[in-house]
């Protein structure tokens, strides 16, 4: 973790502040969306399975999925199963399938999330579908766990899926999915198949939004809102 985040974050923490405000110091050192062509560079779709929907209140990552997209296809793959450090409740076993038991062997989430890392290599941005709760479980991530930084620009497809379709109320990824004729996962709540569908997700939107004269993702950013969505609906989280 950069030596300047991890003063900030000890700072804050020295002072008693609530996680909430540990997570938006965090995003300070986020990287901003690139300009440039939208579909430049490597992106990297994933999806993350947690113990629970509240990662600033103790839930943590059970499984990382992902895609890597290169020159507008998918080209690379990653899963794993992490160890959270507790028991997974029953009810979040039975969102996404996934036991004590399969990730008794798994390991800790530090090392999920380096080797996750790795696998994003020189990314030229991350994506995930409500990316909010995705960006607020690495947070906590680094914070609780001790991982390393995830540091390329985060955008969400669920957030371009609204600014494209404002009138229409239901932006899940199945929903979304199913407008753009992508069929859904058969397995939802299975992080590599959520990250493949909200890939094919991702080069749809991209094509809209280019049609829409976007020309780079901080463009994109700009235009749908995405910072201060996300940073509002980190909130929930």
């Amino acid at each position: 973790m950069a030596p300047a985040l991890v003063r900030r974050i000890l700072g804050a923490a020295l002072r008693g502040a609530p996680p909430r405000d540990l997570l938006n110091h965090r995003a300070r050192d986020q990287a901003r969306p690139p300009e440039g062509p939208l579909e430049a560079g490597r992106h990297i779709v994933f999806d993350l399975e947690t113990t629970g929907l509240r990662p600033s209140h103790g839930d943590a990552i059970v499984a990382i999925g992902a895609v890597a997209i290169e020159a507008g296809e998918a080209a690379e793959e990653f899963l794993l199963l992490a160890h959270p450090g507790r028991r997974i409740p029953v009810a979040a076993s039975r969102h996404h399938g996934i036991t004590d038991a399969d990730v008794a062997g798994a390991p800790p989430i530090a090392e999920a999330v380096a080797r996750f890392r790795d696998f994003c290599g020189g990314a030229r941005l991350l994506v995930a579908h409500n990316a909010a709760f995705d960006r607020t479980a690495l947070y906590m991530a680094e914070l609780r766990d001790r991982a390393p930084p995830v540091l390329a620009p985060i955008l969400c497809s669920l957030l371009a899926a609204r600014w494209l379709d404002p009138g229409v109320d239901d932006h899940a990824l199945d929903a979304a999915c199913a407008r753009h004729g992508i069929e859904a996962p058969a397995q939802r709540h299975d992080a590599l198949s959520d990250a493949r569908a909200t890939a094919a997700l991702w080069r749809r939107l991209l094509d809209r939004a280019r049609r829409r004269g976007v020309a780079s993702p901080a463009e994109l950013a700009r235009r749908a809102g995405m910072e201060r969505a996300m940073l509002e609906q980190m909130e929930r989280f």
